[in-house]
């Protein structure tokens, strides 16, 4: 993927978002994508867009848009958004362990029940009565 300065033909001003990662379209080098839930709010006005962006080239665009930053506001201001940057993927980490712990809690819960009432209680489905 090539950068450029170029001039978008519509304009997109996300208010809110999420990340993820998409492993069903990756990379040339094989590595998944990126993905990025943007919405945008204005005027009564909801949108939302997916964009998929190759986890190896979001260095080249990042680092890109840290350079214009830099270029336009100083280097403090690069600085400030790479420590913004850091503190939110710390937060995030923190997040997905959490989630991640909450579901392999759920699922030894699942297990557990299902031990000890031999097969008839389980908290991760529906109950049924065995035969």
């Amino acid at each position: 993927m090539e950068f450029r300065i170029t001039e978008p033909s519509r304009i997109f001003r996300a208010t809110a978002g999420g990340a993820g990662l998409s492993f069903e379209h990756r990379c040339s080098e094989g590595g998944p994508s990126l993905s990025f839930h943007l919405f945008s709010e204005h005027d009564g006005t909801t949108e939302d867009v997916a964009v998929l962006l190759p986890a190896c080239v979001a260095p080249h665009l990042f680092g890109a848009a840290l350079a214009h930053l830099e270029a336009a506001l100083g280097s403090e201001a690069g600085e400030q958004f790479v420590q913004a940057l850091l503190a939110t993927r710390d937060q995030s980490a923190q997040m997905l362990a959490a989630d991640r712990a909450e579901r392999e809690a759920a699922a030894a819960a699942c297990c557990e029940a299902g031990y000890r009432t031999q097969g008839r209680e389980h908290t991760c489905r529906g109950t049924q009565p065995s035969a």
